[in-house]
């Protein structure tokens, strides 16, 4: 059995996630912003889930209450950091730009040096975060986009702290994923379901995958990105 703290598992693809690893027979520490979520997964999972309330935009309590969290399992194998969150913005007001920022990067960012941390002291440990194929793609939410670059290359830049010290940094970059994220998109092009992304992600960590593309048809564009025009991706996309 292995101990998962699974951040952002109270919605999309964190939710499949941690239900699967739970009916797999693994423990998970769960954090998220959503209390009925959290109590229901305690209530199936008993012996078996701890759930913890955290909003990354606060960031002064994450170090405290991931610490508080974990007193009585202090012993950690995976931190899998999923919380993102992006907004439409016709109007690129400040304050959903600033939201995204708060949460994708400075929340972001406090988790996972938080877990490098943890993992240095523990001597062992496996760090993976969840980031996007979006900072590839063409968009006119700006700050989200950024926010995916921003996190994929902070993970880059652990990956060459903690790899000698036998600790492992995944990157998991999903195409268009059946979340409430993507619900209004007018355009789900090869859009798979968060169960099956699931599925892939858990692949990938028992791979001990340096950076892993989900499904494997976005591996195409991942490959062809650099050579379509963003007009061309806004029109193939509908973003």
């Amino acid at each position: 059995m292995q101990h998962f703290l699974i951040v952002g598992c109270t919605s999309g693809i964190g939710k499949a996630l941690t239900n699967k690893l739970l009916e797999n027979g693994q423990m998970v520490t769960g954090v998220g912003r959503q209390q009925n979520i959290l109590q229901t997964f305690r209530e199936k999972f008993p012996d078996r889930f701890n759930g913890i309330v955290l909003d990354l935009r606060e960031t002064a309590t994450i170090e405290t209450t991931l610490n508080e969290s974990l007193k009585n399992r202090p012993l950690l194998d995976v931190v899998v950091l999923l919380s993102s969150i992006t907004g439409e913005n016709p109007e690129l007001e400040w304050s959903i730009e600033e939201d995204v920022i708060r949460t994708n990067v400075l929340g972001w960012s406090a988790v996972a040096l938080w877990a490098a941390r943890h993992f240095e002291r523990q001597g062992k440990g496996h760090l993976v975060g969840i980031t996007s194929l979006a900072k590839y793609l063409a968009s006119v939410n700006p700050s989200y986009i950024a926010s995916k670059a921003f996190e994929g290359k902070l993970l880059d830049g652990l990956r060459l702290r903690l790899e000698p010290k036998g600790i492992w940094v995944t990157e998991i970059l999903p195409g268009f994923v059946e979340t409430p994220m993507i619900a209004r998109q007018k355009r789900k092009f090869w859009a798979i379901s968060a169960e099956k992304a699931a599925h892939c992600i858990l692949g990938s960590i028992e791979k001990k995958k340096r950076r892993a593309v989900i499904s494997k048809r976005w591996k195409i564009f991942r490959l062809l990105a650099p050579h379509i025009s963003a007009r061309l991706q806004l029109k193939i996309f509908k973003l």
